[in-house]
Parts: C-alpha cells; structure tokens; sequence
C-alpha cells in the first residue's frame, strides 16, 4: 500500500474474504492467519513489492489482472530466471515493459531471493517440465498468488473506482484444485 493511504471501510470485507482463500491456499487457519500478514510483510516480499508498486501500479493508468498461466508461460518461454531483466538487482529502463514483465520480475526476485538466503520458498530452481512432485509450480503459484493479493490491496487503497473482480474466485478455484 501507499504510505498514508488507507483502505476505505466499505472495501475491506471483499478484501479479508480473499485474504481467508489466501491464508487457506497457504494452509494458515484461524488462530495461524497472522502467519500469512508476516510473510506479505517480510524481507522475502516486500521490497519486491515495493520494486513492483513504484514501477508498475504507481505510474499505471490502466492496471492488468496478471494471469498466471501467461506468466507461467512467459516465464517458460524467455528462460526468465536467467535473464538479468528479470533476476538482475537493478533494473533502470523498463520503458515498454508490459504488466506481464513487472509480475515477471516480481515472482523471478522473490522466490531467487528466497531460494538463495533460505526464505519461504527453497525448492531452489524453476523447472516447471522436470519437477516430479510440482514444487517448482506450487512457489510459482504462491508468489503469484501473493503478488495479486497484494495488488489487489494496493488497488483498493488507491483507485477510486474499484472492484475486487474475480480475484476471490480465482484463489477459491486454485485451492481446490490442489486438494
């Protein structure tokens, strides 16, 4: 979120119903939710985020829903965690990325951070057609989940016409999907 902005009232039970899926998707329930606030807050997100706010959401007039199976794709297709525009630790022209480009950059830092300084993720490599037990697609997942979660509170933050969409939705189906 912006400094100083706070999400209007009336927004924030579409906001905590997502929040729930989100927590749920990361097996956090109940008493254990605050588990999920410290890791949206913590040195493995945040200051990706922040890259990816800064970047992306504050210059932006028309934001994307990032869909992560064009972003699995892309990532697939561009060996995106072996690209410096990608997985590089400064980036200074990103003139002409797309919104696909910065969710990129965003999934390839946090989870490369994470698998490198033993962080939430530690699979440890993106290898999506060799990983047997699908751990390579469940980080993948996570931190694209969290990425939109995470836009989604920025937006209600900071937009004046706003409407949680289908996001609810999509983190319900993905969690069923891997029960």
């Amino acid at each position: 979120m912006a400094a100083g902005k706070a999400i209007p009232r009336d927004r924030l039970p579409a906001l905590q119903q997502t929040y729930d899926t989100l927590c749920s998707y990361f097996g956090f329930y109940d008493d254990e939710k605050h588990f999920m606030r410290q890791i949206l807050d913590g040195d493995f997100v945040k200051p990706f985020f922040k890259e990816y706010r800064r970047s992306y959401l504050e210059p932006t007039l028309q934001l994307e829903d990032i869909n992560c199976d064009e972003l699995l794709r892309l990532c697939r297709t561009t060996n995106a965690f072996a690209l410096t525009k990608y997985a590089g630790s400064s980036t200074s022209n990103k003139e002409g990325w797309t919104a696909l480009d910065h969710a990129a950059r965003f999934v390839v830092r946090v989870l490369r951070f994470s698998w490198e300084n033993d962080g939430e993720w530690t699979y440890g490599r993106f290898d999506p057609d060799n990983d047997q037990n699908f751990e390579s697609d469940t980080e993948f997942h996570q931190v694209w989940a969290i990425l939109r979660y995470l836009q989604a509170e920025w937006e209600a933050a900071n937009l004046e016409q706003w409407e949680l969409g289908t996001l609810s939705e999509t983190f319900t189906s993905m969690l069923s999907s891997r029960l």
